[in-house]
Formats: C-alpha cells, sequence, structure tokens
C-alpha cells in the first residue's frame, strides 16, 4: 500500500504560548493491536508494542519507531519467557503479575541482546523505549544490590548501542542510569504527572503537588544536564477527550512533552499534536442479494462518507469487532442495516461499549440495537403504540425532503421516540403520541426507514428511480459530529477537476458497421478515429482470449495483435488487462473453475479446456501483453476488473502483488432524467487487507441499455459529468468505453461527441493509474493540527485538500509544502506540493502563489523575494498565478508575459507540456 497521507486537524488544544517552554517534538504511544503506523508517523517518538505486529511495514521503515521493550519485568506470555531461568528471577510483581528480572546476571543480558534486541532490529525498529527500569527496587532493598542492578541494566542498554550504533531510546523514569550510559537516549518519559491510573482501584486519581514538584525538577535536570526531551504520560478516560486535552495544554506549558491516553494504552490519545481520526467503523447486515458488495451502505453509503474525508473500515454485523478503544482511532460507527432483529447480544453490547467511550454513531436503515430492550434505553429510544391517526410532521429539518418531498401518507416506521435527542430531524404526531424516526442525539444521530432512500414509485425499486430522503452529506457530518478539516480530494490536482480515459477490451475482434471500414476490427477503427485524434491520457486493455493466437480467434489474431502493438506504441497511451477469459461473476468463477455456466449465468468465455484461475487471469494475461504487445520500455499498469466487476479479494491480492493497479466498478450514472445522489457512488471498496478502487462513472453499455439502444446514448455521460461537478464536485472526468463502441456509426459518433465536449473544457489530464494511486493515497493520508497549524504528511501521490468554508484559507507566507490554493464555484483546493505540508489559516492571505495549473508540480520551493517551480503535464500548459502586482515570472532568464491579467491575477500558457525552473521574481 501506499504510505498514509497525514491531514491532522480536528479541535487541537491551542497552546497558551509557544514560547522557550514549549515542547518541540510530539510523541505518541500505542500498545494497541492493528498498530495506526501512518498517524504514528507522524510524531518525532512514536512507541509502538513490538508484539502486536511482524515487523515495522516497508514504507515506514525510514522513520524511527520505538519498540517497547521492558527490562526490569517480564510476563509469561513473552515469547522469550521460557528461555529464562529461574536464578535470573529476583521476585514478582503482584500489580501485573509479571516476574521481576535480575539484570546484573551477564546471561540474562546476553539473552536480552540476541533473543529481544536483535530481533526487534531486524523487524525494522530503530529505537527502543526501556520500561520498568526501576522495578528491582520492589525485589532489592540494600545500596549495595540495587548499584549492582542499576549498572547491569547500563551495561545492557551500551551493549544495544554498541552493536546497534543507530539505536535510539527512551527511557521510563531511569534517571539514575543518565550517568552510567553512552548509548544515544533521546528521552525520559514518566506516567502520572498530573492524573495517573490505579490499576488496583481501577479508577484515575489526581497527583498530588508534592509529588508533580519531584518530577518537575526530576526532568528539568535530566534535560540541562543531558541534554534529553522529557515526556509526561498521563491518563484520562477515552470518553473524556476534553479532558484529556486540557492535561496534555497543562503538561505542556512546563517544556514536557505531553502524551495523555487510556490506561491501556490502545487508542489515540493526545499531545501537542492531535491527529483527526478519518476512518469510520461501517457495519452492514440483512441484505440479501447475492454479495456483501451489493448492499445498501456500498451502494449508498461510501459516496458521502468518502467525499466527506473518511475512510470506511467495512464489517458484518456478525463480524468480529475491533477490540481496545476506538477513541482516537476512528472518527465514529455507522451500522446500515436493511433488516430489523438481526443484531446479537454480544454486539449490542459492543456498541454500548463504545457510545459509553464517546464514539459518535450513526444508525442507519433499522436500529442497531433493540430498541425495547434494555440497550434500547441506553441509547435513548422508547417504544410508542402504532398509530390510529394520520400521522403528521410537526418538525422537519430543512435538510429532510432532500430529493423528494415527504409523502402524503407519513408512515412512522419503527414507533419509536428518543430521550436524548439534541436535534430533530424529523418529528411526527398522530393523537397524543410523538414519532421521531429521525434525529441528532447526545452519542451521534440515526435515520430510520423509510425516511433514508425511498423510491419514487413505491412497489418498484431500482432503474434510477430511489431518492435521499435527507441530505446524507449533512446527516453523516452532524450524526458523526465531525470536525470541520482540510478533506483529502481525489477529483482535483492544482485546482483543475482531473481528465482521463480507460477501455475495456471488450469486442477487440468485432467486426465494424461504420463507413469506412465495414467488415474491418472496430479496434482498427477506435485507432484511427479515437485514439490518433485525441491525445488524452488513455488506460487501453485487451482481453487474452480475445486477441492472442491460442484465444478464441487464432485466425484474426496476427492482425489483432498487429493493431494492438499500434496503440500500445502511442504515447498517451498506457496498457492494462482486461483478464485472459473476461470472468461475468467473479466469485462464482472462482467456485466453478471448470464450468461455463454458474448461478447467475455464463461465467467468462468459452475458452476450451479452462479451468479459471485468478492467477492466469490476472498475472497471466499481464505476462501475455508484456511478451507480445507493448514496445520496449512498457509494462502493463493496470487491471481492469471485467465482468460484474466484483472481484474477489484473492483476485486483488495478486494484482497487488504483482505490481497491478486495479480499477473498474460501481455504478455512477447520475443523468438529468434520473437527477439523484443514489447514483453516486464512492471512489473505492475495501475487501480486508485489500482495495478495489471503483471507476469513477460508467460506461456505454449502461447508457445503451446493456448495448440494446439507442446506441447513440453515450452522449448523456456528458450529464453525468456535469452533474457530478456541480454543486459538488464529486467525481473528475472519466471517458469510459469498450472497444466496440467504435463498431457502430451511431455509437462512435456519442464517443466524439464526449471527447468534443472534452475538449472545450478546463480539465488536468492524467493517467487512470494516476488516478487510482490518488485513491490508495487518500486511504492512508493523515491529519493533524498543532495549535493553530494544520498539518498533512502522506505518499504524495493526492496533492489536493478541499478546504470547508469554516476553515480559513493558507497564509502563504508561513506556509510550508502548499503552492496555492484555488476557490471554485464546487470547492475551495489547496494545492500540495509533496508528501508533507503545513499551514496556518489567516482571515488576509497574502503573499504570490499558484492559482491553477493543468499540469503537475515537479518542484516548488519559495524564495526571499518570490518562488520557483517547474510543471509537466500530459497538455500545453496553462496555468494561473494569484497575488503577483509587481511580480515578474521568468523562464530561463526570459520575462513570461502573461497572456491575460485580471487585477493581481496572471494567466500564462505555453505550448510545451512540461516548463523547469520557473522563477517569480516580486519587487515587494
Amino acid at each position: 500500500m501506499y504510505r498514509l497521507m497525514i491531514l491532522l486537524g480536528l479541535t487541537f488544544f491551542a497552546l497558551s504560548s509557544r514560547g522557550a517552554t514549549a515542547p518541540d517534538s510530539a510523541a505518541a504511544f500505542y500498545y494497541g493491536d492493528a498498530i495506526p503506523w501512518a498517524e504514528l508517523s507522524l510524531y518525532d517518538y512514536p512507541v509502538v508494542e513490538p508484539g502486536q505486529a511482524d515487523s515495522v511495514p516497508a514504507d515506514f521503515r525510514d522513520q524511527s519507531f520505538y519498540a517497547y521493550v521492558s527490562l526490569g519485568e517480564v510476563l509469561a506470555s513473552r515469547a522469550y519467557f521460557s528461555a529464562i531461568q529461574p536464578e535470573w528471577r529476583l521476585g514478582k510483581n503482584p500489580n501485573w503479575g509479571s516476574f521481576i528480572l535480575d539484570q546484573s546476571s551477564p546471561q540474562l543480558r546476553a539473552l536480552f541482546l540476541d533473543e529481544v534486541f536483535t530481533p526487534l532490529w531486524e523487524q525494522g525498529y530503530r529505537g527502543f523505549f526501556l520500561d520498568t527500569l526501576d522495578s528491582y527496587q520492589l525485589a532489592v532493598t540494600d545500596e549495595p544490590g540495587r548499584q549492582a542492578q542499576r549498572a547491569g541494566l547500563a551495561a545492557l542498554i551500551n551493549a544495544v548501542g554498541e552493536r546497534f550504533p543507530d539505536a535510539r531510546f527512551i527511557f521510563n523514569r531511569g534517571f539514575e542510569l543518565m550517568p552510567l550510559i553512552t548509548a544515544q537516549v533521546d528521552a525520559i518519559a514518566a506516567e502520572s504527572l498530573y492524573q495517573g491510573w490505579q490499576p488496583d482501584k481501577q479508577t484515575y486519581q489526581a497527583i498530588p503537588e508534592p509529588d508533580r514538584a519531584w518530577l518537575l525538577e526530576a526532568f528539568r535536570q535530566s534535560r540541562e544536564t543531558y541534554g534529553v526531551d522529557s515526556i509526561a504520560i498521563d491518563y484520562a478516560p477515552p470518553a473524556g477527550r476534553e479532558q484529556a486535552r486540557s492535561l496534555a495544554k497543562s503538561i505542556a506549558a512546563h517544556g514536557i512533552i505531553p502524551w495523555v491516553t487510556n490506561p491501556a494504552i490502545d487508542s489515540m490519545g493526545v499531545g501537542i499534536r492531535e491527529v483527526v481520526p478519518r476512518k469510520v467503523l461501517v457495519i452492514h447486515g440483512g441484505n440479501e442479494e447475492r454479495t456483501w458488495e451489493l448492499s445498501d451502505v456500498v451502494r449508498y453509503g461510501l459516496m458521502p462518507l468518502q467525499f466527506q474525508g473518511l475512510v470506511p473500515e467495512i464489517l458484518g454485523v456478525d463480524d468480529p469487532m475491533p477490540s481496545g478503544a476506538l477513541q482516537g482511532r476512528y472518527a465514529g460507527i455507522m451500522t446500515w442495516l436493511e433488516t430489523d432483529g438481526i443484531a446479537s447480544p454480544a454486539f449490542e453490547d459492543w456498541l454500548v461499549s463504545q457510545r459509553e467511550a464517546g464514539v459518535p454513531i450513526a444508525m442507519v436503515g433499522y436500529p442497531a440495537v433493540d430498541p425495547l430492550g434494555p440497550n434500547g434505553g441506553i441509547f435513548g429510544f422508547q417504544g410508542r403504540n402504532n398509530p390510529r391517526q394520520l400521522p403528521r410532521a410537526v418538525t422537519q429539518h430543512p435538510d429532510m425532503g432532500f430529493e423528494a418531498p415527504l409523502p402524503a401518507f407519513m408512515p412512522v416506521g419503527e414507533p419509536l421516540y428518543n430521550t436524548q435527542v439534541t436535534t430533530p430531524w424529523l418529528e411526527l404526531v398522530s393523537g397524543t403520541q410523538h414519532y421521531m424516526p429521525v434525529a441528532m442525539t447526545e452519542w451521534g444521530g440515526y435515520a430510520f426507514n423509510p425516511y433514508v432512500i425511498r423510491s419514487t414509485l413505491p412497489t418498484v425499486e431500482g432503474k434510477g428511480l430511489e431518492r435521499w430522503m435527507l441530505n446524507p452529506l449533512t446527516f453523516l457530518h452532524d450524526a458523526l459530529q465531525l470536525p470541520e478539516m482540510p478533506i483529502p480530494d481525489v477529483t482535483t490536482e492544482n485546482g483543475k477537476r482531473l481528465l482521463f480515459a480507460h477501455i475495456d477490451g471488450d469486442g477487440f475482434p468485432s467486426l465494424a458497421e461504420v463507413e469506412g471500414y465495414q467488415g474491418q476490427p472496430d479496434a482498427l477503427v477506435l485507432l484511427e478515429e479515437v485514439l490518433k485524434k485525441f491525445k488524452v491520457p488513455t488506460t487501453v486493455s485487451i482481453i487474452e482470449a480475445e486477441v492472442s493466437p491460442q484465444g478464441l480467434y487464432p485466425k484474426m489474431a496476427p492482425r489483432l495483435e498487429h493493431i494492438a502493438r499500434q496503440i500500445f506504441s502511442l504515447a498517451h497511451v498506457e496498457a492494462a488487462t482486461h483478464t485472459y477469459s473476461h470472468p461475468f461473476f467473479w466469485y462464482d468463477a472462482e467456485e466453478y473453475p471448470t464450468e461455463l455456466n454458474g448461478p447467475e449465468g455464463q461465467l467468462r468465455l468459452p475458452v476450451p479446456n479452462y479451468s479459471m484461475t485468478s492467477e492466469r487471469e490476472v498475472v497471466g494475461s499481464t505476462r501475455y501483453i508484456d511478451d507480445n504487445l507493448l514496445p520496449p520500455g512498457k509494462k502493463t499498469r493496470m487491471v481492469l476488473w471485467s465482468g460484474d466487476t466484483i472481484p474477489s479479494p484473492e483476485a486483488l491480492k495478486l494484482a497487488r502483488e504483482n505490481g497491478l493497479l486495479n480499477m473498474n466498478g460501481s455504478d455512477t450514472v447520475i443523468t438529468r432524467s434520473s437527477p439523484t445522489w443514489t447514483l453516486i457512488r464512492g471512489i473505492g471498496l475495501p475487501k480486508g487487507e485489500e482495495y478495489q478502487v471503483y471507476a469513477p462513472n460508467q460506461n456505454e453499455n449502461i447508457y445503451t441499455n446493456e448495448w440494446s439502444g439507442p446506441f447513440y446514448g453515450f452522449n448523456r455521460v456528458i450529464e453525468t459529468f456535469e452533474l457530478t461537478e456541480t454543486p459538488h464536485r464529486f467525481k473528475p472526468v472519466d471517458v469510459y468505453y469498450h472497444t466496440y463502441i467504435a463498431s457502430k456509426n451511431a455509437s462512435l459518433q456519442s464517443l466524439l461527441d464526449v471527447y468534443r465536449w472534452v475538449g472545450k473544457q478546463d480539465l488536468h489530464p492524467v493517467f487512470a493509474s494516476e488516478y487510482v494511486r490518488k485513491v490508495l493515497d487518500f486511504n492512508d493520508m493523515v491529519i493533524a493540527r498543532e495549535g493553530d497549524r494544520w498539518l498533512v504528511r502522506g505518499g504524495g501521490e493526492l496533492r489536493t485538500v478541499r478546504l470547508p468554508t469554516a476553515l480559513p484559507l493558507p497564509d502563504m507566507t508561513s506556509s510550508e509544502g502548499v503552492a496555492g490554493y484555488h476557490e471554485d464555484k464546487p470547492g475551495r483546493y489547496l494545492h500540495l506540493v509533496g508528501e508533507q505540508a503545513s499551514w496556518q489559516g489567516t482571515a488576509s492571505p497574502q503573499g504570490p502563489y499558484l492559482q491553477q495549473a493543468n499540469a503537475r508540480l515537479t518542484a516548488f520551493q519559495k524564495q526571499p523575494d518570490g518562488f520557483r517551480f517547474s510543471l509537466l503535464g500530459y497538455d500545453a500548459l496553462s496555468f494561473t498565478l494569484a497575488n503577483v502586482s509587481g511580480c515578474q515570472l521568468k523562464h530561463n532568464g526570459r520575462v513570461l508575459s502573461p497572456t491575460r491579467r485580471s487585477g493581481g491575477i496572471y494567466h500564462y500558457r505555453s505550448a510545451q507540456h512540461g516548463l523547469e525552473e520557473l522563477r517569480l521574481e516580486c519587487s515587494h
């Protein structure tokens, strides 16, 4: 996977002063499973429990992660416990059930060096957080004995430093060891400066002032004497986020790095930096479709979550739920149940625990707990009698009746009321009975059927008739209590909407009916009439069984391969596979590998004597293309999923492990005749550890009613492009079609119409593979805020964040890694330069900046009198600079004149696709 992009920002506490006492570094401690490597990589001192992972992921090996190592005690659960001899144990710590170790033993130290530290170093850890350094005091009371223990601990630490000279250390206390240490110690940590945790009483405890004064003095002396940082680890309940921020602020005021977390240290706590959690746990159930990928939460729920910058993690209601504290790791939980009463008692209890921990919860469809059971009361639900009179609305939120008016007959759905409502969205009354099917609550919010999505014809489903009864963006924003934060955006780069094309290879050998090409393969028509004339970056795929000599059309194969080679030789074409035999139903084809037909119909093309495997479909077809069709220097970059476009996790894994990006699936087909957001899908779908990237919109097969006519129907994709641009830019422009679109006059003309429309738009061309990388980077982004400054870190593929109107524009004079911004009708887009950026908002932005460009920034550097930058794209350059009155733009020493000026905004054009070392020089 790609490096997470880290956007840090939420309601970060603001330090009262960032003066001399404020810490310059940040620390984070996380001992739970599912280690959030990307989020933790934002910190200078990230500490993890190495037993929760096999190793540091390759993407994070360039960062010094600190592995937790207990030197003074050991639990029997540790892998190396069996090698610890009884004589190396000094006693037992009754509070934790651990054994106190005798580190004066050279044999024990040798064991730790070889069996603990060396394996951790090989796993990628470059730092060690050493705990229980004073545990010997529980078992050794005489001073000579204690001196021997200190000497033994120091000898072990120094030995680790000698074996691994780049190793770094953080001590948990161990102040008294410092005079004996020659290894590199970065910081000394200590628990409980303001608030601690009493495990025997299971309570939080305020620290007495004398104890705090002693620890502050010990910290001060270690900083001044040894130049190490000080870290205080305090504890607060997961639901007490504001209390945690207050504690962190108090700690930081002493010049000490704060980390405030839960007692189990398995949540993302609060420090001088606080990560804004972007993951949302999405729980589905009750779907009666053939696969879970066709459930309502996938079809309808992904888009409003992902558009608001959230990263869904999807589980079935009967799956095991995540352990540990979700607060700080997840933005919230959304349940979307399509059948009533399917949540188990265990799931209900788990959901109650998350409610008590303060994790926002949005319930959609049906209640995720029995509203009349004991857990229903915890969520404030109360049962009501079914209405005897026609209900009427007494409260209706402005975002209710969003795409269709509420029905004249107002069904109550679940006859429920809620006593924990903060904002009623829909309240109905029948006689003396009040019902509330949609509301915001203390714990989040809920929207129950039939007030989520309804058909405009109640007895007919599908066919573009569904309508949102509420605005899904504002509902989920409010229910999940989302903060105003920068939102990673995959639709745009440098202020301009992305453009690309991709072609599914179906019909490559089909014979054309087009005038002048009758009887010729339609792939030839595509080559001559489309690909040679329109230089849009295009990803072209073929089906091996349709093209190769060993496939279904061996007599045509020489000519088909010749056409394919001509297509792939074009500079604006990249190669993809559309598989070997074009599986129509992936799960069924894998289940019935030797069968041609399955439960849903034909499973694949009728390749004789073939037993289907995903490896042959994905890897084998890629090898055929690389070896037979591509010119030197080109490789197949993608797999474009075939058929139902629902690949299995195994197929996705094969693609990833063989270096292939993947795309296709979903059905974004909003048009003026079906102007509904229910037809705008998400950007992709997680499937366990794998990820399927969805095509931004659909192909001509949908617009021609599955190729039954009208064959000119593809020009309606222009409506889709327009309706996914306003009022919000939901999607880039993707000209997506099959090879067979070139087989008929009407369909070919519709494609040409689309390309002509594209040519009139102001867009940013990219390849589909570049878009896919942006989607993957979207999933890995991290966002945080430190004081009043936003921080962003990622893989560098995704270069845009969208700013909500509540957030100010950046101060360009103090920003880092930010090239500019563009205030456009569908959004306010911030242009990032590379992997990381930071900025502070201001009501009065100052300084020159890049307003927009149709090419990627390959370099950007601020200068005292302006900035230097380079651009590289796929079309004649077009870019705009703003706040540049009194400035000159130079290239190779020559002043470039703008083609147009509008106040302080200068527009530039160049016939070249790239320019290096552009210099903006300003006199002010």
